[in-house]
């Protein structure tokens, strides 16, 4: 089983006032240095103007935006969290790479995530943070490499603001999303009326069967339901898109909530990633097997397991588990292609008079196969000898194999049906395949060089 790891920073420096620069040619100066594990920067957007040519912002249209930049003293992954001064105003930030406005280029939160996620955000919109009601944004920062950040505010509006600079406690290194953050999920809380109910009165073998939908005839489920899902009101949250009814009374509210969704992988995975708000903890399980926790205790979990604690140590005092975004991780998957995933949650908070929980997450993706190339496949021109031709469009020094299985796609693993290939020039590659007395699957794939 792995757990994953919660790292916490101790040092802690007071907002530090910077006048930044409206103007992107004169960006204001910032660093975050090797002693340094946070950094506050405070400014405001009052007076700020746009530029001619300067870029939408997290997808809103520029019009009082302050520029810094920014520079590390060592490679790190960096965390920017805005904070708006006043309870209605909504913090836009992104950071680029360029020297002009005109060759900006925004960049990326992760390198190998396989769709693009900018470093860029807002409070809200489609473009916004999903798990806390503050813009944050995560990217890799090299030594010799400016990063320029922009600080805008929604609607127009302009005020004061905050930029919490820190290591990111992200230890993800994506490929593919698997599970978006907002998704659909089915759920049953753990209530009769608004007290805490035990599932195994009901259905005997509850807490073995619970976590996959075929072996399951206990409670009933919801419909699919799009998250964020919650009861009371989370604080720092954005505003649920399920709300739970009824709630639980107070002294009750240890009640689990109990999720579940699919996906189905285009490839093979060997190691997920998860990232979320989850008020206060969770259990975390894959076709039925659990991978990791968060937050939670050893004990074997019933339906009223409290969470270990309701917030975190973290950068000047603490924070409420839903303004903290927690991570775990598994690895040594063997999710195939093509073959559906179950993947099921546990949520439970920290006491029996808490007012709120719930939660939101994404997953990724973390070990992948290779990317498999789409091939074309013709008959030959004697169909009695069972020979075929894979087709395809090869590129100079890429090192390909045509791969088999035999009897069901689902069968134990694709095995070389052909010796590795590198040309040496671009052009159509035709290897022949025979299929035997059985039925056979085929496929190309181009060879990590780390293999």
């Amino acid at each position: 089983m792995n757990f994953s790891r919660v790292f916490l920073t101790s040092f802690i420096l007071a907002p530090f006032a910077l006048t930044a620069s409206d103007n992107f040619a004169d960006a204001t100066a910032i660093d975050l240095l090797d002693a340094q594990l946070t950094r506050v920067v405070a400014g405001t957007t009052d007076g700020a103007t746009a530029e001619v040519g300067e870029p939408d912002h997290a997808g809103v249209t520029a019009s009082a935006s302050f520029w810094y930049a920014f520079t590390v003293e060592s490679p790190r992954r960096v965390e920017i969290l805005g904070d708006p001064s006043t309870d209605n105003g909504n913090v836009v930030m992104a950071v680029y790479t360029g020297s002009t406005l005109a060759n900006l280029e925004v960049v990326e939160r992760y390198q190998d995530l396989e769709i693009s996620r900018p470093a860029s955000s807002r409070s809200l919109g489609e473009t916004g943070e999903p798990f806390i009601d503050r813009a944050r944004l995560n990217f890799d920062a090299v030594p010799g490499t400016t990063y320029f950040i922009a600080v805008d505010e929604e609607n127009n509006s302009t005020g004061s603001f905050s930029l919490t600079f820190s290591t990111s406690r992200d230890p993800l290194a994506p490929i593919l999303e698997v599970v978006p953050a907002g998704a659909n999920w089915s759920f049953y809380h753990a209530l009769d009326g608004t007290s805490a109910f035990d599932p195994s009165i009901a259905d005997t073998d509850f807490y073995d069967t619970w976590h996959t939908a075929a072996d399951y005839d206990g409670p009933a489920f919801s419909e699919p339901s799009p998250t964020p899902l919650s009861y009371g009101g989370l604080s720092g949250e954005p505003s649920p898109a399920t709300t739970l009814s009824p709630s639980p009374a107070s002294g009750q509210r240890t009640a689990v909530i109990y999720n579940r969704t699919t996906f189905t992988p285009t490839r093979g995975i060997q190691a997920l990633g998860f990232e979320g708000a989850f008020d206060d903890g969770a259990i975390i399980y894959i076709n039925g097997i659990e991978v990791t926790r968060l937050n939670i205790n050893n004990a074997n979990p019933v339906f009223n397991t409290p969470a270990l604690s309701a917030s975190f140590a973290a950068s000047g005092g603490t924070l409420l588990t839903e303004r903290f975004i927690q991570y775990g991780t598994v690895s040594g998957l063997d999710l195939r292609a093509g073959v559906p995933v179950e993947i099921a949650i546990s949520i439970h908070n920290s006491g029996v008079s808490s007012s709120d929980s719930g939660f939101n997450m994404r997953v990724y993706a973390t070990e992948t196969d290779p990317n498999i190339l789409v091939i074309d496949a013709e008959l030959l021109p004697n169909p009695a000898s069972n020979a075929f031709t894979l087709s395809w469009q090869a590129f100079a020094n890429i090192t390909y194999v045509v791969e088999e299985k035999v009897g069901t796609l689902n069968a134990e693993t694709w095995v070389p049906a052909s010796p590795e290939i590198t040309p040496i020039t671009n052009r159509t590659l035709n290897v022949p395949v025979v299929i035997d007395a059985q039925k056979a699957f085929f496929r190309v794939r181009n060879i990590d060089p780390a293999e």
